[in-house]
């Protein structure tokens, strides 16, 4: 081929059902010469940017905010455009290129490369606490992006360079899709889709209980699959199915196939209703209804489908996931796991644990084989690579699997890093990003940019035999001035003023430790408390004042950092969305300064908590609260809250005489409590400690009224 143009680029691509990343490196004018007449009038294009697009010949693009792209994921377009001066994320990126349709471009407007590998980007600004400014943000993603998309990945990405035309790429990425096979035509359902249907199918027909989730990367089809599922349940008996998502437009597709599934295989059925969220027809007589119910609206009133189906479950608060799991009995779920926003990993790490407890019998679904484009496509790939979204390979799970089983904690080596020595060190990088994605939730390809962009940030990485198996990130925070005006990042010092300290308390410096993760296999091994030890004695070294964290709490983060000494010093009333968590403060005093500060904050928390707890924590579990309560300190002994249990055992006085010194008798014996069974302790705090109603407590625990609550309630004292 001679000196193909991007035209031809896109003609190949629509052949073989492939997408692919353009880097226009040049200046402004050039660069729009490039595109011009590269998309048709009535093709969808993209510009990603907050300012309105540039003036375009022979298209018309469509601005979006990068602010605005999650709302557009399950859409498709035939090409985007990001201009990297203007400031991109990592983020940005991944949502962007599930975005493109087979034939299309994601079209990256970049300066010359020396430029672009210190371009300041103000989407760094989310990383940076006061007084950091962009310029200052270290350049290493622009580093990383640059070298993966440069590596012998020719036939992935196509450079065009304005100042060295001989470097330009895009010959060969043509000639090696000319050497291609053409792409056949998907017919659906796939391979993938008809076993999953067919587990559907068990869902639908089979034993309660044994809910299904189908996972698959964007691209497969999940949504799809669901509509023509819907669809096949409905024509073999059952009358109603029901489908739910966080927003209406991520469940169009499952619609749109339902009905182009009723029109093409079951000429016989006539559609009496067609619109958005709603299917109705007729078959053999019955009436067959397949419609989107949104997620409160369920709640509120739950429905009594035959089927229950989930779109981008991941996307859903896991408390109500457990809720519609406890009230239907044919469910499932469909989810993105790589979740650009960190997503898919709550429901991956989270959810699947309710489902073992309440539904063991539940089955799993991958989906593989993608429908919206071609195997092995040029965009995903390049993508993936870029993002570090490829799992951790197979050869360093055996390393792991091998080393657990003679592993020696004096063998484990301690390292500290710089954004500098991981960008340089790719293997070192991708492992403690895969580390840092299989433990958190909350982990997405923005954490990625943040490793390598944010100068406040320390890190230490656990490594064994050659592999890292644990790690540990930290922010710098504090040491600002006490005004009146809110200064960006600085999350733990600026909660504790607003909440219990004085403003000089801002004045302090701390570690915030944001992420602590170590490798399944070799958890309980005193690897986490290690990572803690050695950022202890740097803050140390560096004469840092304490150290901080602020995590969802959980019945398993709760005693590991308590145990570390670490103290509770705040819990925020509003829960995670994605783990159903409350937020907890937790602190570590060093210096002199510190301790006595600290020691105010968590006796004004001590004061406060126990009102938190009635007033706005109702989800916040019995073993929470008492290991939080066995880090509270009191300064006497009060026999007469011993003699107060006693009479209410003995029945001696009523509830309503004696509960205030019920009360505090539990604020001051949560070891105790803590020794009876887990359901005794859930309606011990419910009742002593919540303060809620006899009524709710007897709903909440299956028992007999206030009579049954009491009763229990005086078995408990005795075991006490």
């Amino acid at each position: 081929m001679n000196s193909p143009s991007l035209s031809n680029l896109r003609s190949l691509l629509k052949t073989h059902q492939h997408r692919c990343l353009v880097i226009l490196s040049g200046q402004p004018d050039w660069q729009l010469r490039q595109l011009e007449k590269l998309w048709k009038p009535d093709e969808r294009v993209l510009w990603i940017g907050e300012d309105e697009a540039e003036a375009t010949e022979g298209y018309r693009l469509e601005t979006i905010p990068g602010k605005r792209l999650p709302y557009y994921l399950g859409q498709e377009a035939d090409g985007a455009i990001i201009n990297l001066r203007e400031g991109f994320s990592a983020n940005t990126l991944g949502i962007v290129s599930g975005v493109i349709r087979a034939g299309g471009l994601l079209v990256l407007l970049a300066p010359d490369l020396e430029q672009w590998r210190t371009l300041p980007n103000p989407e760094n600004a989310r990383f940076l606490s006061s007084p950091y400014t962009i310029d200052q943000a270290t350049p290493y993603f622009n580093e990383h992006l640059i070298r993966q998309w440069q590596n012998g990945q020719n036939d992935q990405v196509v450079w065009c360079h304005q100042a060295s035309p001989e470097q330009d790429t895009l010959t060969e990425v043509c000639q090696l899709l000319e050497k291609g096979n053409k792409a056949p035509v998907a017919h659906l359902p796939t391979t993938d889709q008809k076993q999953a249907i067919e587990a559907i199918d068990s869902v639908a027909f089979g034993h309660r209980k044994r809910p299904l989730v189908i996972s698959a990367d964007r691209g497969r089809g999940k949504s799809s699959l669901l509509g023509i599922a819907a669809v096949e349940c409905l024509i073999k008996g059952k009358q109603h199915i029901v489908l739910t998502a966080s927003r209406l437009d991520q469940a169009r597709v499952a619609f749109e196939q339902a009905v182009n599934q009723i029109k093409t295989r079951y000429p016989k059925a006539q559609l009496t209703s067609q619109q958005a969220g709603l299917v109705c027809f007729d078959y053999q007589g019955e009436s067959k209804t397949f419609e989107f119910i949104a997620p409160d609206q369920l709640v509120l009133q739950p429905t009594s489908a035959d089927v229950f189906m989930v779109d981008e479950a991941a996307h859903l608060p896991t408390p109500l996931l457990t809720q519609l799991l406890q009230r239907h009995h044919r469910m499932v779920f469909a989810t993105t796991l790589h979740g650009y926003e960190g997503s898919g990993r709550g429901f991956e790490l989270r959810f699947k644990q309710t489902l073992n407890t309440l539904t063991p019998d539940w089955k799993n679904l991958h989906l593989s084989q993608p429908i919206r484009w071609a195997e092995n496509d040029p965009l995903e790939q390049a993508i993936n690579q870029a993002l570090l979204l490829n799992p951790v390979s197979p050869e360093t799970e055996e390393v792991s699997q091998e080393a657990t089983t003679s592993y020696q904690a004096d063998a484990l080596e301690l390292q500290s890093h710089s954004a500098a020595s991981l960008s340089r060190d790719s293997e070192h990088l991708h492992a403690v990003f895969s580390l840092l994605v299989q433990a958190h939730y909350q982990t997405s390809p923005n954490d990625l940019q943040q490793l390598l962009s944010a100068p406040n940030l320390k890190i230490v990485t656990a490594v064994y035999k050659q592999q890292v198996i644990g790690v540990a990130l930290c922010v710098e925070e504090g040491k600002i001035m006490p005004n009146h005006h809110r200064v960006h990042g600085h999350l733990v010092p600026q909660l504790l003023v607003k909440n219990y300290a004085q403003p000089n308390f801002l004045m302090l410096s701390t570690w915030r430790i944001m992420r602590i993760a170590v490798h399944p296999q070799f958890q309980r091994q005193g690897i986490g408390k290690r990572l803690l030890a050695e950022l202890k004695a740097k803050a140390q070294l560096e004469r840092v004042d304490y150290l901080s964290s602020s995590f969802g709490a959980s019945e398993e983060l709760l005693p590991f950092w308590f145990h570390q000494n670490y103290r509770p010093v705040h819990v925020g009333v509003k829960r995670d969305k994605a783990s159903g968590s409350y937020n907890l403060v937790v602190a570590l005093a060093i210096s002199s300064m510190a301790q006595q500060a600290i020691a105010q904050i968590q006796r004004n928390f001590q004061a406060q908590f126990p009102h938190t707890l009635m007033e706005s924590l109702p989800f916040f579990s019995a073993p929470m609260i008492l290991c939080a309560l066995q880090t509270f300190r009191f300064k006497t002994q009060q026999p007469q809250l011993e003699e107060a249990l006693r009479c209410f055992v003995d029945e001696k006085r009523s509830y309503e005489a004696i509960s205030a010194q019920l009360w505090e008798w539990s604020i001051r014996s949560p070891m105790r409590l803590a020794k009876v069974s887990k359901l005794e302790q859930a309606i011990w705090c419910d009742k002593i400690l919540k303060k809620h109603s006899w009524q709710e407590v007897a709903h909440n625990h299956h028992l007999a009224g206030r009579k049954g609550v009491e009763s229990t309630l005086r078995e408990i004292g005795r075991k006490l």
